[in-house]
């Protein structure tokens, strides 16, 4: 893979209507991937803003960031992944994760590595046209069969282990500060090779919150919510192996203890949760790990950074109230920063 500077975006869809407007505007602005909200409690079906997505555009690649094996059936999975590919002409892909606010809202924990293992080689094994054995059932997909990369999210070491030995792609949810993004390509790297595989093969997207305002302090009060939200996604299952200071385990088990998935990643610098990232320094490190943010010089330097210690392809969350000024301030304001030099990084 060259040394490109590449975004995705995934669009919460709190507005039905305006969505078909967002995707067209992310592909116009040169966007690479959007991605697919899938929290059914929270937001509108996730097939639903594919079909949107499909009929709105016609270069970008796009699909669930992320699915789960805990609310969906694989072979409900391959598809509806098969019907969605077919109608954008195969430029769809398939993200599964463990589950976040989906396990929550329906009653479960997240799944475990090995579940989320199970499930994305059955997903894999129907859209082959294969029969496959899946909680002690028979499954096939009769109707097609299709090529759709698989994407796994990983935020700790046995999930990225995982993903670097199954998956084509990994959505990574570690932070994009230099330190955790060599760490984690050296987790990546080592478990891919073991495996037998090429890490060069595998398609690496960094998670994150972009944030683009007057000052870094606006930047980051603004994304208060999301922080929270990568902060819960990152540690609530486990605090071992994933670089965080032992000075803020106790305000991390705090954010993760009261966070509230019924507020999940709701915009606004008062929200319930935005609230949580307020204590004992926890605001500046989560900033500092999980967010690009600030004046448009500030998140290319950030871009700059990362770049150099290795991640190239970044993937921004927008649950924004205003989607499109996001869209055209980041475009317009800091890709071409970045570009300007991205070569050289």
């Amino acid at each position: 893979m060259d040394r490109k500077v590449r975004y995705g975006i995934s669009l919460v869809a709190d507005r039905l209507s305006e969505y078909p407007g967002w995707v067209r505007l992310a592909e116009e602005s040169g966007f690479d991937m959007i991605g697919l909200t899938d929290s059914p409690s929270v937001y509108p079906e996730t097939y639903i803003t594919g079909v949107l997505c499909a009929q709105n555009t016609s270069r970008i690649r796009f699909g669930p960031r992320v699915t789960n094996p805990l609310t969906r059936n694989p072979m409900v999975t391959a598809s509806a992944i098969a019907g969605l590919d077919e109608l954008s002409g195969g430029r769809v892909i398939l993200g599964i994760g463990t589950g976040d606010s989906a396990a929550f809202h329906t009653g479960n924990r997240p799944a475990s590595v090995q579940k989320l293992g199970e499930y994305a080689l059955a997903v894999r094994g129907l859209l082959r046209g294969e029969e496959i054995t899946y909680n002690g059932k028979q499954l096939r997909l009769m109707w097609t069969k299709r090529n759709v990369p698989i994407y796994l999210a990983a935020a700790g070491p046995k999930t990225l282990r995982l993903a670097a030995q199954i998956a084509d792609g990994i959505i990574i949810g570690t932070g994009v500060s230099p330190d955790i993004v060599k760490a984690t390509l050296a987790t990546i790297h080592d478990a891919a090779r073991e495996a037998g595989r090429d890490p060069a093969a595998l398609d690496l997207w960094w998670l994150c919150g972009c944030r683009v305002g007057p000052t870094r302090h606006d930047a980051i009060e603004d994304a208060k919510s999301f922080l929270a939200a990568a902060c819960n996604a990152t540690f609530q299952v486990s605090l071992d192996n994933k670089h965080l200071p032992q000075r803020l385990y106790p305000a991390v088990r705090r954010l993760c203890h009261e966070y509230d998935f019924w507020e999940h990643v709701k915009p606004g610098r008062d929200a319930k949760n935005a609230r949580l990232v307020e204590q004992d320094g926890l605001k500046e490190y989560l900033a500092e790990r999980f967010l690009v943010g600030g004046t448009p010089e500030d998140c290319a330097r950030k871009i700059k950074e990362a770049a150099a210690a290795g991640a190239t392809q970044f993937w921004w969350t927008a649950n924004l109230p205003d989607k499109a000024a996001f869209i055209r301030s980041f475009s317009g304001d800091v890709m071409p920063l970045v570009a300007s030099k991205s070569t050289a990084t």
